[in-house]
């Protein structure tokens, strides 16, 4: 039986949209008037090169170390990269700037993923299980919530609030825990090969796969071409819709 349903964020439920670019502009914004705020000179060209590195900070550290940076995180190694030391209050503010860019120009929900989550809602516990960069959990909440779906879910788990990301079976099992179901009940939509399938397959879970072309090779137990699509496996494996 089939009693949750977990989701990834990140081109799954969401796309970053034609703000992608917007968005960088407003955390190099952001970032200057913080640096001049205190009264330290970093040039645009420096917050440039400063995000590059931070950005592939944040991918190592998820990919091959499975950590997830907090605001403070992000805005000490910011501050580290242009010569500036920062206290522990002033970093977090640094780091929640930054985050804020993603609130304001926020990223854009894929056709479907309203309609799939609101014929879940009553059948099933729903969650999502998602891994932050310079976004952070409580802003990406704020734009779920501005679309009208954060309430249709019953748990969140941010890989910022937890310190760790998928593929760790943690991040799985605790938002389990908090869905009350055990992993054989539940299944992960996610799509991501290294960390959605395979971080459900150690966890115990099922996986659907969104991946373009469905037909393509995966671990997972089903395939989409789309998040729409996800509803006829879960009527397939036996769901009630």
């Amino acid at each position: 039986m089939i009693r949750a349903v977990t989701f990834d964020f990140w081109n799954t439920l969401y796309t970053e949209g034609a703000a992608q670019e917007r968005r960088r502009q407003l955390r190099a914004e952001y970032a200057a008037g913080f640096f001049l705020g205190i009264g330290a000179a970093v040039t645009r060209r420096q917050l440039g090169y400063a995000f590059e590195i931070v950005f592939h900070d944040i991918e190592h550290l998820r990919n091959e170390r499975q950590v997830g940076l907090r605001a403070e995180d992000i805005g000490r190694r910011l501050a580290r990269t242009v010569a500036v030391t920062l206290s522990d209050p002033d970093a977090t503010r640094l780091g929640e700037l930054v985050s804020s860019a993603g609130r304001e120009e926020p990223p854009m929900l894929l056709d479907g993923a309203r309609e799939v989550l609101g014929a879940l809602r009553g059948r099933v516990r729903l969650g999502l299980i998602c891994d932050t960069g310079f976004t952070l959990g409580h802003d990406l909440y704020a734009v779920m919530e501005a679309d009208g779906i954060a309430q249709l879910f019953d748990h969140f788990t941010f890989s910022d609030q937890t310190g760790t990301t998928k593929p760790m079976v943690r991040q799985f099992h605790h938002t389990l825990h908090r869905l009350g179901v055990q992993p054989d009940e539940a299944v992960h939509v996610g799509d991501l090969e290294p960390t959605d399938v395979a971080g459900a397959a150690q966890a115990g879970m099922r996986s659907i796969r969104i991946l373009d072309p469905a037909g393509g090779e995966t671990g997972a137990d089903a395939a989409v071409g789309n998040i729409a699509e996800t509803l006829d496996v879960l009527r397939q494996w036996g769901l009630d819709l």
